[in-house]
């Protein structure tokens, strides 16, 4: 009796302690797909595909004002529908924010993060250039870092830098429904590279 009354305890009082902590558990694990650099001058800026229009719009900012030193802007994603591509749609959009097309390069082919950093590596060494500032999604940005270090090895040096002003917050991430799905997919996405590696 005595042992079934100490088990109960034990079971009530780590209960309370996840019950307590649990925002702490829930805030770390959420940062921890997280991955921002101190922002750097790089050779160009590559823009992931996704989301609506806050990847652009971001690449587009940091491109005016100046971080790219070769002047190029590079749209990464493949096809969508027809003749169109991510890449193209996302071209049209920063020509709208004012970028000029000559300074566009595109990446059409990919259709994942992985065939982004590879084709994309394809653009870089054709073009010479040796550093990139790659911007995407809060919630995606340790992921695709961490891909493009892999393909991109010492070749190629890559400066996070994640939307700032994102619909995906991580405070309280878990209380809403988008927040927890998008961060639920990325831990589903981690656990495959970690268990098959860049392919």
């Amino acid at each position: 009796m005595f042992k079934i009354m100490k088990s109960i305890i034990v079971l009530i009082i780590l209960a309370v302690v996840i019950f307590i902590g649990h925002t702490v558990i829930l805030d770390k694990a959420g940062k921890f797909i997280y991955h921002r650099d101190v922002l750097k001058p790089a050779d160009v800026i590559v823009v992931l595909a996704g989301e609506e229009t806050e990847r652009v719009a971001y690449g587009v900012k940091l491109f005016e004002e100046g971080w790219a030193r070769k002047d190029r802007i590079i749209m990464a994603g493949g096809p969508v529908v027809w003749k169109y591509s991510w890449a193209s749609l996302m071209k049209k959009h920063a020509e709208n924010l004012g970028v000029s097309g000559n300074a566009i390069l595109l990446e059409e082919q990919s259709r994942s993060t992985e065939e982004d950093a590879y084709f994309t590596k394809d653009i870089l060494t054709k073009n010479g250039y040796t550093s990139i500032i790659l911007v995407t999604s809060p919630y995606h940005s340790k992921r695709a870092f961490n891909i493009f270090q892999d393909v991109m090895g010492n070749e190629i040096k890559i400066i996070s830098a994640p939307v700032e002003d994102s619909w995906f917050q991580f405070d309280d991430w878990w209380t809403r429904r988008r927040d927890r799905a998008v961060v639920l997919s990325e831990y589903s996405k981690f656990l495959w590279l970690l268990m098959f590696g860049v392919q």
